[in-house]
């Protein structure tokens, strides 16, 4: 799940103070070692996904402060190419709900307001999906592992992943009131965990076995909104 933060200077976001904030963006995706089934593996191919959630933020001082978000995010997987001679796609969605606790520094030199965060991530997995479609051509090793068409696949994957989550965060005053701020952030995030449960550990063509982990970039914007009374 793409993680979001605010980002601020001492005039915007005086210590002490408690923000709400509603966040959406765009990331892009990538299973890091594809898990084929023993099947021939396919080219990567470009993996965009959604995600939007709410958070928190508190400023302990003008320096320092914590981000906690509760995010919905698409993630996964598309490939396309040549396997075993015949053209096949397949793309692979997994949804999450993503909790993480960041840390944000404030970058003191920057032009701009500017915050960096870093910290935990906890993904729930909540659905996977594998859509796969191949040409005819030479029978797969392990075709019952790639069927045609839609397939809900919840169960070869592990319902929990820890990730680690960097973000740079900018943000600007809308009413020039320190209430309501525009958040525009970056981020990147990479699973610490094997994805795949064990019993889908299977090995490739060349009968070796290496652990997938989610990766993702992204890119988001939304409001935050300053509820404490001293600002």
């Amino acid at each position: 799940m793409i993680a979001l933060l605010a980002v601020t200077d001492a005039r915007a976001q005086r210590p002490k103070t408690f923000w709400i904030a509603a966040t959406a963006g765009v990331n892009t995706s990538l299973i890091i070692n594809q898990n084929a089934y023993g099947n021939g593996e396919l080219d990567y191919a470009t993996t965009l996904g959604l995600t939007a959630g709410p958070g928190v933020r508190y400023f302990f001082s003008d320096k320092w402060g914590i981000n906690s978000s509760l995010n919905w995010a698409r993630l996964g997987q598309n490939y396309r190419g040549l396997q075993s001679g015949s053209l096949a796609t397949r793309k692979v969605n997994l949804d999450y709900i993503a909790f993480h606790l960041l840390a944000m520094r404030r970058i003191t030199r920057a032009a701009q307001p500017t915050w960096i965060a870093f910290g935990p991530e906890i993904m729930y997995l909540t659905a996977a999906k594998q859509e796969y479609h191949r040409e005819a051509g030479n029978l797969l090793p392990g075709a019952e592992f790639l069927i045609e068409g839609n397939t809900d696949i919840k169960n070869r994957f592990r319902p929990v992943d820890f990730a680690l989550n960097f973000s740079l965060n900018r943000m600007f005053d809308v009413l020039e009131n320190r209430r309501i701020m525009l958040l525009i952030t970056s981020n990147i995030a990479y699973g610490l965990t094997d994805i795949s449960r064990s019993e889908w550990n299977i090995p490739n063509m060349h009968g070796k076995y290496a652990g997938s982990h989610n990766f993702y970039m992204g890119i988001s914007a939304g409001f935050m909104f300053n509820t404490s009374r001293r600002h």
